[in-house]
Parts: C-alpha cells; sequence; structure tokens
C-alpha cells in the first residue's frame, strides 16, 4: 500500500506529535499534499485514494490519543475569561501525572 506514495508525505504521516497536538489541521495538510502530489503527476488515481484514506485513518487516531491526553492530565484547557479577554483560551502541556516534581 506504501508503494507509490512520496517519502515526504509518509514522514509528515509519521509525525504523530504533530497529529496529536492538531488531528484537524494536520489531516487538512497532509490532503493538500496528497492533492498536490496528484496534480504534479506525482502519484496515481490510486495513491491518491490511498492517501486520503491514510490521512483519515491518521485524523482518527490522533483524536482518540488527543482525548486520552486531556483524560490522564497530559493537557489542559485554560480559560481566558478570569483574564477580561474575549479569546477562547489556550491548552497548556503538562508534565506526565506522577513525573518529576
Amino acid at each position: 500500500m506504501m508503494e507509490g506514495i512520496p517519502k515526504a508525505w509518509l514522514d509528515e504521516l509519521d509525525d504523530r506529535f504533530a497529529l496529536v497536538t492538531d488531528p484537524d489541521g494536520r489531516a487538512a495538510v497532509l490532503d493538500e499534499m496528497a492533492y498536490a502530489a496528484h496534480r504534479r503527476c506525482e502519484v496515481s488515481s490510486e495513491n491518491l485514494v490511498d492517501m486520503l484514506e491514510l490521512s483519515e485513518a491518521a485524523r482518527l487516531w490522533a483524536l482518540t490519543e488527543h482525548e486520552e491526553a486531556y483524560h490522564i492530565g497530559l493537557f489542559k484547557y485554560e480559560s481566558w475569561e478570569g483574564m477580561g479577554s474575549d479569546e477562547l483560551g489556550r491548552i497548556i502541556v503538562s508534565r506526565m501525572p506522577g513525573w518529576g516534581c
């Protein structure tokens, strides 16, 4: 299934940190890279379909991992409401629970 898929695209697919921190955004980048490779005739239509399927599978995996990271306390959401800002908030990346001080 990986034969004929560009290495640069596979490298982006393998960037698990980027996938987990922004599942939808990374999937959109992977999709755009796949379509661009197809437009440049670097990949066949069959490979394009495989790449899009892999991108969606990676997005779903990353969403699950993202949810698990929140559940175990690796990420937390901090609202800006108490700070007098109209921004939505931010995600804080914390230490693994029980590791370090």
